[in-house]
């Protein structure tokens, strides 16, 4: 991780912290502080927050 940016490991809202491929079937993912619901889906998942739910998820090359 970046030393600038701090994330916080949440829930995946897509599969409630079963596992999908949008959390690479973990469960939770990495989304950068202040955690937020996302603002376009308020948590209902789109392609905005990458289907977490969450604002600014951690990206691949993060």
């Amino acid at each position: 991780m970046s030393a600038n940016k701090q994330y916080e490991e949440v829930i995946c809202c897509h599969c409630e912290g079963a596992g999908c491929i949008y959390c690479d079937k973990k469960g939770k993912v990495f989304v950068l502080k202040p955690v937020k619901k996302c603002s376009y889906c308020d948590g209902d998942c789109c392609i905005l927050c990458g289907y977490t739910g969450w604002e600014k998820p951690k990206g691949k090359y993060d």
